[in-house]
């Protein structure tokens, strides 16, 4: 049965070599239409854009369907019916290669604007984390009155501070004041030797101060 098999022809044998050589051909020109039809539909997208940009010979007649088919694959075949049907309809006849970088251009545009609002959405977000959190970090920075405090610079509880009412903190003024004035006295009489030659008794001075009335009965 091997006997009986036909050879292949030198014509067949060229358009095997040359569907495996794709990637490597560039210009077709020269080449007869019969035989571009047997070669080009083994092209990729990429090899028949290649092959038709380097051959100066009009490849339409070949390679239109071959964009239909490109295109069918790109954007589904529903869309491509309602494409066919919109130019029966007008009477408009243009090539699936032009159709299919229109829509490809198109395409990119709709994702580039569709990437740059989710960018600008995104930075947005971000300006909007970065303004919270210097809103809390403003919010837990103490004032200058709590670090005055805290290091020993306040006037502290006897200049009467922890006082609310004013009465109540010029009241314990006062107090402090008479204290401060009657202390040296009360030393200096401690300190006074007795007629008899007895060691003086030593004595406490009780310093009294005035209770604290309510701020009820001082309005």
């Amino acid at each position: 049965m091997e006997a009986e098999r036909k050879a292949p022809s030198l014509l067949d044998l060229c358009v095997r070599k040359a569907i495996d050589n794709l990637r490597r051909v560039e210009s077709v020109d020269g080449v007869d239409t019969p035989l571009l039809r047997r070669i080009l539909p083994h092209c990729d997208l990429e090899q028949l854009t290649r092959i038709e940009s380097h051959t100066a010979t009009d490849l339409s007649p070949v390679t239109d369907v071959l964009w239909k088919g490109f295109y069918r694959r790109q954007f589904g075949e529903e869309h491509t019916g309602r494409v066919a049907d919109r130019m029966r309809r007008a009477g408009a006849r243009y090539g699936w290669k032009d159709l299919f970088k229109a829509k490809t251009k198109q395409q990119k545009e709709v994702e580039d604007r569709m990437v740059e609002a989710l960018t600008n959405k995104c930075r947005a977000r971000n300006a909007e984390r970065q303004s919270r959190a210097i809103k809390r970090f403003t919010k837990v920075q103490p004032s200058s009155s709590c670090k005055q405090s805290y290091f020993g610079g306040g006037s502290g509880m006897s200049s009467g501070s922890g006082y609310k009412n004013p009465m109540l903190k010029k009241a314990r003024m006062e107090v402090d004041i008479q204290a401060r004035m009657e202390a040296p006295f009360c030393r200096r009489s401690c300190d006074q030797p007795t007629s008899h030659g007895q060691p003086p008794m030593r004595t406490t001075a009780i310093l009294r101060r005035p209770n604290l009335i309510s701020t009820n009965q001082l309005l």
